[in-house]
């Protein structure tokens, strides 16, 4: 009689057992069913804007005068807090006396002590195109900081007309001065606001380097204070 019960024990416990696992099995199947698709793929958003700065009174530019810079961004964010992007501007950058003088005292050596720039400013101006990358934090933040480094190239345009001088027994005359292309960097930082939908105001402090000393005497640093205003796109963003 035991030995009855314990088989039939044993024979209910293993027909149980198919019936565990397809329960198992269906469940699991159920749950990636239910689970969201990733809709992102291998990018998380695309932002473009325009950005807007004063140079502040120190260092190279703006100590007589205020400067301006104006520009356009866009960025890739391959991750939801990483990106890469290009950046297109022009900057409006009265240097200061101390970098003039710097060029003048090339100048006066290239021309025989005849010639050197006057004035109290000198109206630099800059076409800026370069890449960058982006760390943001994470986008459900109400404020949201970030940081951005990049490099490129500027060119620069001291908006000169020529000079002439008198060195006694004869004249030194001098043409315009050239453009010039130079390499150079940025670091910026900032938080950015959101006020609409796809939409974010944001604001920003940058720090530009540009490695001209081969040409004026020494090189630009330049630290700006501003703004931008930015669009942006995500697959599978909600509406809200």
């Amino acid at each position: 009689m035991r030995v009855r019960l314990a088989f039939l024990t044993l024979s209910l416990c293993l027909a149980a057992l198919p019936c565990s696992r397809d329960g198992r099995a269906a469940a699991q199947v159920s749950s990636w069913n239910d689970s969201p698709a990733d809709s992102t793929g291998w990018w998380h958003g695309f932002e473009v804007g325009a950005t807007f700065s004063v140079p502040t009174p120190r260092v190279s530019a703006s100590r007589d005068e205020l400067g301006l810079d104006l520009g356009v961004c866009s960025t890739a964010m391959l991750t939801p807090n990483f990106g890469a992007g290009l950046d297109v501007a022009y900057h409006y950058w009265p240097v200061s006396g101390a970098f003039k003088e710097t060029f003048n005292e090339r100048l006066r050596n290239g021309t025989l002590n005849t010639l050197e720039l006057g004035g109290t400013t000198w109206r630099l101006t800059s076409l800026q195109v370069s890449g960058h990358l982006k760390l943001a934090a994470p986008t459900e933040w109400v404020m949201c900081p970030w940081l951005q480094v990049g490099a490129g190239t500027y060119r620069l345009d001291p908006n000169t007309t020529g000079y002439s001088g008198d060195a006694g027994f004869f004249t030194v005359t001098v043409g315009p001065f050239r453009s010039t292309s130079h390499l150079g960097y940025h670091f910026a930082a900032g938080v950015d606001c959101p006020t609409r939908l796809h939409t974010r105001f944001g604001l920003t402090a940058s720090y530009h380097r540009v490695m001209c000393g081969e040409v004026y005497g020494s090189d630009l640093s330049i630290f700006s204070i501003g703004g931008h205003l930015l669009f942006g796109w995500a697959p599978g963003a909600s509406t809200r």
